[in-house]
């Protein structure tokens, strides 16, 4: 089986700053977000510090940003790992501008 590694939209839509998610976390901020190439409704909780890396901005200043990372499109992680996940994020980096009908994931946001 080939896997997918491409690039995709990882966008930032809530910011909490708190406890570390395990023993093992150093990041005390964390980040929401969604991964257009797994599912556009689906969120994530993970780590701020490589999104404060990427972008060049402090956390609570990441909602709304759009980053793109290489990915395996092909094995998203499974329906039980939504909270306190320990993704990784390779490749992360700001996105360009990207037009608001493909953040939707092809629902058509303006019907």
């Amino acid at each position: 089986m080939t896997h997918k590694w491409l690039p995709t939209v990882v966008s930032v839509i809530a910011v909490e700053d708190g406890g570390r998610l395990d023993c093992c976390d150093e990041d005390t901020a964390h980040v929401w977000v969604t991964v257009l190439g797994w599912s556009p409704r689906r969120a994530f909780l993970t780590g701020a510090a490589r999104f404060v890396a990427a972008s060049g901005k402090k956390a609570a200043g990441l909602v709304g940003e759009h980053f793109t990372a290489r990915l395996d499109l092909d094995n998203p992680p499974g329906n039980d790992d939504t909270n306190g996940e320990r993704l990784e994020w390779p490749e992360l980096q700001l996105a360009p501008p990207i037009p608001v009908e493909w953040l939707d994931g092809g629902q058509g946001g303006d019907q």
